[in-house]
């Protein structure tokens, strides 16, 4: 049991070392926070970059018009992301550990540093930032600034944005327009005795003005050859020196040599040598503007080597909008002479020979095809007469012509003879060119020839209730089904069942909506070249419609390639016989609902 001043003692006890850990004992000093290495500046306001490496070798890079030109060792375009990058790191950059000791110290690589960096910024502040040798574990470098005495540790890694050879920050692009590039007019390629000049002659044409006589450029073509020219680049620098030997890169007299321009004002020359030893992909290549030798990759080389007949515009129609009304009439004079007209809403009609309405996608499908029609080469620039190719007295001519008081003519495609021994290729001619050219015989087969190839697919509509009597004939077979006036059909045996004449109403129903498929042939002497006659397949409609009686008539042939079935039908319009492709969902329809009563009738007999 503890006496009363043992508790007293104790006390005085933990009052002594309380007291003596508090105002006795020295207490540590705070540490002091790392300084900055680098004072905090906006990345926007440098305006160059100067690295200087062991005290010599110096690297400087500046920002000019809007891009980073390096100024030494080389004048050359920079690319935008080796300074950018160098920045953001050393705004962002956070030192590991900072000693306050002498400079005299040389023990950390200094004298003179390894690395010097200095910023200048638009002001004329400078920013400096010195690099020594790296730490004993290799895993960081010494670093310092000019206004401190003491030194830094960060991270080695930093090392990776710095630019340690004089092409780390080069643009590798073959190119260095920029915003340049947009004012090409003029691209001058010349390879070995060629000689070609394709001249912009408005903000979307093209045209070749060399060699003579001019002729239309293909302007996608050529705008996607710039855009490739753009992202053409350097495989390798050579040598920056303007008196080296040309000889050993064939540069001397170069192979082909591209010039881009603007009027007068050259904007970019490249000149093409050789391929370097065992590289035959790679071609060397001097540009002028920077007087270096560039090894760069030999295909789109090869591309400006293209004839002179792929950069021309090979179409025989002009581009225009097939949906427009400024599009009048198109007449055609092939196998029948035939016109077809567009009203002011827009609608088209054949009104030549014969007045009918034509098919909107069938003649947006032939503007289309008129259009997209190209020849396969030139056979002749300048011809003085056509009677030798044909073209005196076309074959076949397709005659676009305007809108408006005096109907210009928009286009005009004439075809000619078989250009050749061979009938798988036509001559042919614009109307605004003196020149020949050699088409596809196929390209004309699909153009149609006759105006019922162009008449609306809608060949009649009727609605079921006015059907009065229905015949049907398959060979020696032939029934006749009548409807009352309660809408019941009946066969010469008596009523049929009701899901029978509900199940002729479906059919009946197609049938008063046909639409043609294709249109295929005309003429009455068709039809036995399809089986019509032959298959002796034929349903005929009696109808009554307010008052009047009227007939229509279908009579199937043979299967088409296209799964559809051949037929001739009584035409509303009282036209020539036209062979077409009866709808298979509308035959099946006929052939499901229709034909079988026949059979049903020969059993009951």
């Amino acid at each position: 049991m503890l006496r009363k001043d043992t508790f007293w003692l104790i006390g005085a006890a933990i009052f002594a070392v309380g007291y003596l850990f508090i105002f006795e004992f020295d207490r540590p000093k705070p540490s002091k926070s790392i300084p900055d290495l680098v004072d905090p500046f906006d990345l926007s306001t440098v305006k160059g970059i100067q690295i200087t490496y062991n005290g010599t070798n110096i690297l400087r890079a500046t920002h000019l018009t809007g891009r980073w030109m390096l100024e030494k060792p080389i004048h050359y375009p920079a690319i935008k992301e080796g300074p950018q990058t160098l920045l953001t790191t050393l705004s962002k950059l956070k030192p590991f550990s900072y000693k306050d000791i002498p400079l005299n110290v040389e023990d950390f690589g200094f004298r003179p540093p390894r690395v010097a960096i200095a910023l200048e910024e638009a002001s004329g502040k400078k920013i400096e930032l010195h690099l020594g040798d790296f730490t004993p574990l290799e895993d960081k470098i010494y670093a310092r600034s000019p206004k401190l005495n003491g030194v830094f540790t960060i991270d080695r890694k930093f090392l990776d944005v710095l630019p340690f050879t004089e092409n780390f920050w080069r643009d590798r692009s073959l190119f260095h327009l920029d915003q340049s590039r947009l004012d090409i007019d003029q691209i001058h390629i010349r390879s070995g005795p060629r000689n070609m000049i394709l001249q912009q002659t408005t903000n979307t044409t093209w045209q070749v003005s060399l060699p003579a006589p001019p002729k239309r450029g293909d302007s996608l073509r050529i705008k996607q050859m710039l855009l490739k020219l753009w992202n053409w680049n350097v495989v390798d620098f050579v040598t920056d020196d303007p008196k080296a030997d040309l000889q050993r890169f064939g540069l001397q007299s170069p192979d082909a040599e591209l010039v881009l321009s603007r009027g007068t004002n050259r904007l970019a020359t490249i000149q093409f040598g050789h391929s370097p030893t065992n590289q035959p992909g790679l071609v060397y290549a001097r540009c002028l503007t920077h007087t270096n030798v560039v090894i760069i990759p030999k295909p789109w080389l090869e591309e400006l080597r293209a004839p002179v007949w792929d950069f021309c515009d090979n179409h025989l129609v002009d581009a225009f909008d097939p949906g427009v009304d400024s599009l009048a009439r198109i007449e055609v004079k092939s196998g029948e002479p035939f016109t077809l007209q567009q009203s002011t809403n827009g609608l088209w009609s054949i009104t030549q020979p014969v007045l009918m309405p034509a098919d909107e996608k069938l003649v947006i499908n032939l503007l289309q095809q008129l259009r997209s029609l190209k020849a396969i080469e030139m056979e002749r620039e300048v011809v003085g007469d056509f009677s030798a190719f044909g073209l005196d007295k076309p074959s076949g001519q397709y005659t676009l012509r305007q809108r408006g008081g005096t109907n210009a003519v928009m286009a005009q495609i004439s075809f000619g003879s078989p250009a050749g021994d061979t009938s798988e290729r036509l001559f042919a001619r614009r109307h605004d060119e003196g020149a020949v050219y050699v088409v596809s015989a196929v390209d004309r087969q699909n153009l149609p020839s006759y105006s019922y190839q162009l008449r609306a697919s809608r060949f009649w509509q009727f609605s079921p209730n006015e059907v009065t009597k229905i015949t049907l004939t398959r060979g020696e077979e032939s029934m006749e089904l009548i409807r009352n006036t309660k809408g019941q059909w009946a066969s010469p045996k008596g009523l049929l069942p009701p899901e029978k004449y509900e199940n002729i109403s479906t059919a009946l129903n197609a049938l008063g909506r046909l639409e043609i498929a294709a249109w295929t042939a005309q003429g009455a002497d068709k039809l036995a070249t399809y089986d019509i006659l032959q298959r002796k397949k034929t349903i005929i409609l009696e109808l009554q419609r307010n008052g009047e009686k009227f007939t229509r008539k279908v009579q199937f042939g043979k299967q088409a390639p296209s799964l559809n079935f051949y037929a001739y039908a009584t035409d509303p319009l009282e036209q020539e016989p036209v062979v077409f492709e009866f709808p298979l969902n509308t035959y099946n329809a006929c052939e499901i609902i229709l034909f079988p009563l026949l059979a049903s009738e020969s059993k009951e007999q």
